[in-house]
């Protein structure tokens, strides 16, 4: 078998591209499209721009509950499956929305937009990652969570192109067909697992055992699976920990990015030029993801993210103190982080619960984690009552990292064997 200085194979290093494929359209579908298509939508259908923002954060709250039914879907049909339903039922949803003249019309198809949008990567991709790579899942989504920031900056100069050519109608158009181009290359590509196609996790010799604190898995022997029920996993007090950790990285990093502008416009910085740091931020996030899986290869999961989870929050109180030069290096800071809720979720699931756990503890986490994105707002909300500014907030956010750290480094799972 074939291999590399990161022993994957060729079929590995396939899997690990349709993946940041995934990554890259799906936060094409559900995040950078609306930045692009709402107000645009808003114009051509007259309706109050402020209003269609309120319904969209609506939606996005409004979707734990497709995110649990997702998660179980998944858990019962595995991550091929989840991922072509996805896709499909995002190009519908997407159509809907974006062709609607009407508002119940708008936000019915933008709560599907992203739910199923999401399941394509947290479900699906996660889930063949999980199978994948189970022991190196951070080298893989490394690499695989590069597609969010290059959607950030390759899908919306694209998507506005198109529509300032064409229309909302056109923009719409490219995006569905997109996505069903997309399912028929996953149907033809995607397998479950690295067993369908004569591989191994992680391209592993066939004898190779993977050790688990809590149990072993032998690759080759099915036999030795430990399959966790519900209840055992809810009575796991890793399960809430790991809750807390992720959710808690998935509130620094909505409450950083949805409000950026806010954020350096309020401390008197021109609207492009914050757009620009912004800009150097993804960019930077890049190669930062790149890293953080690199990382979390060389020191565990845990250790791994105590490193990149304390300069998050460094970032933040550099940010915080509206010193020009450490504003400035804040930014590269942040954006070697962007992407540790996408890196860190998955990785800490597979490590504490192992690959046969993984869909469905995943399924439990992400819904949770995902809508608890939301709390970033109460909490700027709070600190602009009390401060006056957004950037109070970023104090916050750093106190809630340094506690993550701190429960990360106290999970009873062993890491994982190099």
């Amino acid at each position: 078998m074939k291999s590399n200085k990161y022993n994957f194979s060729k079929k590995h290093w396939g899997i690990i591209f349709l993946c940041y494929l995934l990554f890259m359209i799906a936060t094409a579908v559900t995040t950078d499209s609306e930045n692009v298509i709402l107000p645009k939508l808003a114009a051509q259908n007259n309706w109050d721009y402020s209003v269609v923002l309120t319904l969209a954060t609506v939606a996005g709250v409004s979707t734990v509950v497709g995110n649990i039914l997702l998660g179980k879907l998944c858990e019962k049909r595995g991550g091929k499956f989840s991922i072509l339903f996805g896709i499909i039922a995002s190009a519908f949803f997407v159509f809907l929305y974006g062709t609607s003249k009407s508002l119940p019309v708008f936000v019915i198809g933008l709560i599907g937009t992203i739910c199923c949008g999401q399941s394509i990567s947290f479900f699906g991709a996660n889930s063949i990652i999980a199978n994948w790579f189970p022991t190196k899942k951070g080298l893989a989504m490394g690499f695989v969570t590069v597609g969010p920031p290059t959607s950030t900056i390759v899908m919306v100069s694209v998507l506005n192109m198109i529509i300032n050519k064409n229309g909302v109608n056109g923009g719409i158009y490219t995006i569905c067909i997109a996505l069903l181009v997309m399912a028929i290359v996953c149907v033809l590509t995607i397998k479950n697992t690295p067993e369908e196609v004569g591989c191994t996790p992680d391209n592993l010799p066939v004898e190779k055992t993977v050790v688990n604190e809590k149990y072993k898995i032998n690759i080759s022997d099915d036999s030795n699976k430990t399959v966790l029920t519900t209840g055992e996993i809810l009575k796991n007090r890793d399960f809430w920990a790991i809750l807390f950790i992720v959710s808690i990285s998935n509130m620094c990093l909505t409450g950083l990015m949805a409000q950026w502008l806010v954020r350096y416009t309020s401390s008197g910085f021109p609207e492009a030029k914050a757009a620009t740091l912004m800009s150097i931020c993804a960019i930077v996030g890049i190669f930062g993801s790149i890293f953080a899986g690199y990382v979390e290869n060389k020191l565990g999961t845990k250790k791994a993210y105590a490193v990149l989870a304390a300069v998050f929050a460094t970032a933040f109180i550099l940010n915080v103190s509206n010193i020009l030069p450490l504003m400035y290096i804040s930014v590269p800071m942040f954006g070697m982080c962007i992407t540790l809720f996408q890196i860190f979720m998955p990785a800490f699931e597979i490590t504490v619960f192992g690959r046969d756990n993984f869909k469905k503890v995943n399924g439990m986490i992400f819904p949770i984690a995902c809508m608890s994105g939301q709390a970033a707002f109460i909490v700027i909300a709070a600190c602009i009552r009390a401060f006056g500014e957004v950037r109070f907030s970023y104090i916050v956010f750093a106190i809630l990292l340094l506690i993550t750290i701190m429960l990360a480094l106290t999970l009873r799972a062993g890491e994982e064997e190099k």
